[in-house]
């Protein structure tokens, strides 16, 4: 083998192994997060404490035309109402976020950032 044969096997090489490995290196070794049919958001916190409130896929997926109304997690001997309008659940199912605020309950509200999860 020439030196020319050489150099120009060993780029060939060199070559294929370098596609190798940046084929190999744009795959992802990461699974994608799961996905459910609820998802749990957390408020702010307001007055030293938080909340928490549970949204069914089903509810941004079809928004009632009555909306939502729940009750938050209960945390420091109170919790909150809960209500999002079916605008602003169609809003959520389309990739906005909607800043909800709660009702007044022991002198302060919380605010909840809603957004789509799935």
């Amino acid at each position: 083998m020439t030196r020319n044969e050489f150099l120009k096997t060993g780029f060939l090489g060199l070559s294929i192994g370098l596609g190798a490995l940046v084929a190999a290196r744009c795959k992802s070794s990461t699974s994608p997060e799961p996905t459910g049919d609820t998802k749990t958001f957390t408020s702010s916190t307001d007055s030293g404490h938080a909340h928490t409130i549970t949204i069914n896929k089903s509810e941004v997926e079809t928004p009632p035309a009555s909306g939502i109304s729940r009750e938050t997690s209960t945390n420091s001997a109170h919790s909150h109402t809960f209500a999002m309008t079916q605008t602003q659940l169609t809003n959520v199912k389309n990739g906005g976020t909607e800043s909800i605020v709660t009702a007044l309950a022991s002198g302060h509200t919380h605010t909840f950032s809603i957004s789509k999860w799935y």
